[in-house]
């Protein structure tokens, strides 16, 4: 049983550590993550806003397109409105 619980947590490790690995944002001049086609649901923005947590909306066009859905939705309020 120990053995099997090893190799199954070794199996997830290696499974989560190259989704992390090739969904790193790229710090480039281009947008690392390209806007959707369709303006994103309250949910799906939602859930982009989260998967996107390394990226900044500067670089990140779908990470940008997911908070003008949560903006509009009054679910995010802009921090410069706050000032």
């Amino acid at each position: 049983m120990p053995t099997a619980l090893l190799i199954a947590f070794a199996v997830a490790a290696a499974f989560y550590g190259t989704i992390w690995f090739f969904d790193r944002p790229v710090r480039s001049t281009e947008t690392c993550h390209p806007a959707p086609d369709v303006p994103y649901t309250t949910e799906d923005a939602h859930l982009v806003w989260q998967a996107r947590i390394g990226c900044d909306t500067e670089s990140c066009a779908d990470k940008a397109a997911a908070l003008d859905v949560l903006i509009e939705a009054k679910l995010v309020k802009p921090w410069r409105a706050i000032r």
